[in-house]
């Protein structure tokens, strides 16, 4: 789907919900994205991150989506996640935007879905976020996944 910005090409899952929904769950139950709510304690859900990675869990609870090198929030990438939320529809009250926003969304690049950044998953990689730069999609496994 051409998004018209850059000329680039948005990935499949910012635009079609049950594509991405689809991804997303499958990194829940095979990669570990989580917390469920994020906003809550979370106790064992650290705790087994912890155990996985061998580190105490105060240092697991600092890697985020938000701070993982396969979380893209370009310009362009945002652009194409609010686009997706729009459809046909433009909203005058810009919500995508707010949605975005208070969501910290961005996209991520490992599993192809619209990832919130304060969780995480077992694929965490450090260096991140993605913030500069040109996204090409590559479409190869998002709709297979």
């Amino acid at each position: 789907m051409e998004n018209g910005l850059f000329g680039s090409k948005c990935p499949i899952a910012t635009q079609d919900v049950e594509i991405n929904l689809k991804n997303r769950n499958h990194a829940f139950k095979e990669y570990g994205y989580g917390p469920a709510n994020p906003n809550e304690p979370n106790d064992a859900f650290w705790l087994k991150k912890a155990k996985m990675y061998n580190t105490p869990t105060d240092q697991v609870k600092t890697m985020r989506c938000g701070n993982c090198a396969a979380f893209i929030q370009t310009p362009e990438m945002l652009e194409c996640i609010k686009n997706g939320m729009e459809g046909e529809e433009k909203s005058p009250m810009e919500y995508e935007e707010q949605v975005i926003e208070t969501a910290k969304l961005g996209y991520c690049e490992l599993f192809h879905f619209k990832c919130a950044a304060d969780r995480t998953c077992d694929a965490w990689l450090v260096g991140g976020p993605i913030t500069k730069g040109k996204y090409e999609s590559n479409e190869r496994s998002e709709e297979s996944s």
